[in-house]
């Protein structure tokens, strides 16, 4: 017969994998799917293929936003879309700027817009083509119409290209700066 310290040290051994097993099992991934889940019943609303628009005073378009997909988070005051495309009216002159990306997070003031995945904006004007701006992340100030990044730029112009790695834009202005490791190849 064995002794009871020796029924104890088996009884330990044969337990351990399986509490260990059962401890381990939950992989990483789990707790942010309940979180997630917790954010979603925080959802007030949801709309499916929206389109959202603001006029200006002189009841003049100022800016659109369309969507397969909106969900709003009142908490934080926060507006999650799906691909995302946006226009802006340029406030002095003709032509318009849009926007799109894989997703968005807009703030319910409409003073920020977080973007990412693919972010892609064209400056469109009355007298043809304009700058085509690429990027993986961008963050938006509609009201000033400016835009910047930390992440890698390309930027299409008629007649060239131009890559660097951060970027400040003045859309009004047409203005681009690019703030790091920049490169540029033009055509005549």
């Amino acid at each position: 017969m064995l002794s009871s310290r020796s029924r104890l040290a088996l009884a330990t051994a044969l337990l351990a994998p399986v509490l260990l097993y059962w401890g381990f099992d939950r992989g990483p991934s789990e707790p942010e799917v309940r979180a997630l889940e917790g954010n979603v019943t925080n959802t007030d609303f949801y709309l499916r293929d929206a389109r959202i628009q603001q006029f200006d005073a002189d009841g003049r378009l100022h800016q659109q936003l369309q969507s397969p997909e909106l969900e709003h988070y009142p908490e934080p005051g926060l507006l999650q879309a799906s691909e995302p495309r946006i226009e802006l009216a340029r406030k002095g002159s003709e032509g318009r700027i849009s926007i799109e990306a894989a997703e968005g997070m807009l703030m319910d003031s409409n003073e920020r817009v977080d973007l990412s995945g693919d972010v892609r904006l064209h400056d469109e004007t009355a007298d043809g083509p304009g700058l085509r701006l690429e990027t993986s992340s961008l963050t938006l100030l509609p009201q000033q119409q400016y835009a910047e990044t930390d992440a890698r730029v390309r930027i299409l112009a008629p007649g060239g290209e131009t890559r660097g790695r951060g970027m400040k834009a003045y859309l009004e202005e047409r203005k681009v700066e690019l703030l790091s490791e920049v490169e540029g190849r033009y055509e005549n």
